[in-house]
């Protein structure tokens, strides 16, 4: 024990029985009676490190350099996937197109109103809804849209951008549709990660226009434009635009089907109009008013203005004209879509008769006798008074919007709504502009049918 070097240090320790007895002093390792035995135990010596100054001095040493070392690494590659990964939410705005819109915010006791016409921002966990009268757009933090049709109810889950300009992660927007129709136009100028969620299913959107509805059947989507992808029941279902997928509770998703056929070419004026769009003009004749139609690039894709300069309070129409010429008999849905953005419009409602809207859409085609039947429905921002005219019949009637913003209109399937007097052949469609001074645009038009 007195060799420094030694590893151990022995200390004896007497084992009293159980009767209690204790031994008698200098009787150390000797059985006594029976009674007793001594007990060996090692110690490591860093229980008298302290009795050694420099091996203590050393180990704390070394413990401090590695502590370093450690946060040295750590440090800076914690800062690095902070900068990298963390992001910022973004706010939405909430704008009522039609009806009054209850946004139902987190933490809050009560849902808040968002009335015909008004915006509101509301933040992640939001659900907005709508019932059957009232119709909203969600304009998120990247000028992507997501419009709620009637009874429909989503919530907003995630809306965020990297908080830095080095951050790595895409642009987040997530959307769980609970149940009802929405359409959305996905857009974005840096990566985007585009998710809606519904009950059966989750929907990867790229860059493109998508029409998703939640029923009790189950979970249908169609591209319009642009690449889906459908999870469900661990199976993956990729859609490229003009094909749909129906996903069924509890079932993997459909292969892709054919979408509705659009019967309409140059659809989104992507090409000049002539030798399929034919243009007209209706002016006054003393030439006080002008009417004029551009094609426009508007963002990613082309639109068509129609407008009208002059004199005010006195008629005009400007508009484009094409030739269908197809039979949709035995055909399941025939289906009206195209967006509308109203800028200037001087004519309250749609005048006096109700025939004089800032954008108009007439189907013209014939019925099962035979019959030359005509089908058109409006939009305006500017209300009328309410002693003036405004149809809403099937085959006549119109619709409030917001002004400026882009509204995706989507009819109902005229061959259910037009019932005995619907169409089995298609002659033309015209989409025009009337009224006294108005600006408005259109873009994306399609006349959907499917057999």
């Amino acid at each position: 024990m007195q060799d420094g070097t030694q590893n151990l240090i022995e200390r004896q320790i007497w084992a009293i029985p159980r009767n209690g007895f204790i031994p008698p002093k200098g009787s150390a390792g000797e059985k006594v009676e029976g009674h007793y035995q001594c007990l060996r135990f090692s110690f490591h010596p860093l229980v008298k490190m302290h009795n050694n100054p420099e091996r203590l001095a050393w180990t704390v040493l070394l413990l401090a350099f590695t502590t370093f070392c450690v946060l040295a690494v750590a440090i800076p590659v914690g800062v690095r996937w902070y900068l990298l990964n963390a992001m910022n939410a973004e706010p939405t705005a909430v704008t009522s197109v039609r009806g009054t819109v209850l946004a139902e915010m987190r933490k809050a006791n009560l849902p808040v109103p968002v009335t015909d016409g008004s915006t509101i921002d509301v933040e992640e966990a939001t659900r907005i809804a709508t019932d059957s009268t009232s119709q909203a757009i969600l304009t998120f933090f990247n000028d992507s849209t997501l419009t709620l049709y009637g009874e429909t109810s989503v919530r907003v889950d995630q809306a965020r951008t990297p908080r830095f300009d080095m951050g790595r992660r895409p642009d987040t927007i997530s959307v769980e549709l609970e149940h009802g129709r929405v359409r959305v136009a996905s857009t974005s100028q840096s990566d985007l990660s585009f998710e809606v969620r519904s009950p059966e299913a989750s929907i990867g959107l790229g860059e493109g226009s998508y029409s998703i509805e939640v029923n009790d059947e189950g979970t249908q989507v169609t591209a319009r434009q642009g690449q889906a992808q459908l999870v469900a029941a661990d199976e993956v279902v990729r859609l490229s635009a003009g094909e749909r997928a129906m996903v069924h509770p509890g079932e993997s998703p459909s292969p892709p089907l054919p979408a509705e056929q659009n019967l309409l070419i140059n659809h989104d004026f992507s090409a000049p109009l002539e030798g399929v769009w034919e243009a007209y003009q209706v002016e006054p004749s003393s030439g006080v008013v002008t009417t004029s139609l551009e094609i426009l690039d508007v963002g990613n894709r082309q639109a068509l203005e129609f407008r009208s300069q002059g004199q005010d309070n006195l008629h005009s129409e400007v508009g484009i004209i094409q030739d269908v010429n197809k039979s949709v008999q035995d055909f399941e849905s025939l289906r009206i879509q195209l967006d509308v953005g109203l800028e200037r419009q001087s004519l309250p409602g749609g005048g006096t008769l109700g025939s004089e809207f800032p954008v108009m859409i007439h189907l013209a085609y014939k019925d099962a006798n035979g019959n030359d039947r005509d089908w058109y429905h409006g939009f305006f921002f500017t209300p009328p008074p309410e002693n003036w005219l405004m149809s809403d019949t099937p085959d006549n009637s119109s619709e409030r919007i917001a002004r400026i913003l882009w509204y995706p209109y989507e009819s109902v399937n005229l061959l259910d709504s037009l019932g005995t007097t619907k169409p089995v052949y298609i002659r033309y469609i015209r989409i025009y502009a009337s009224g006294w001074i108005y600006q408005v645009r259109i873009a994306d038009v399609a006349l959907l049918a499917q057999d």
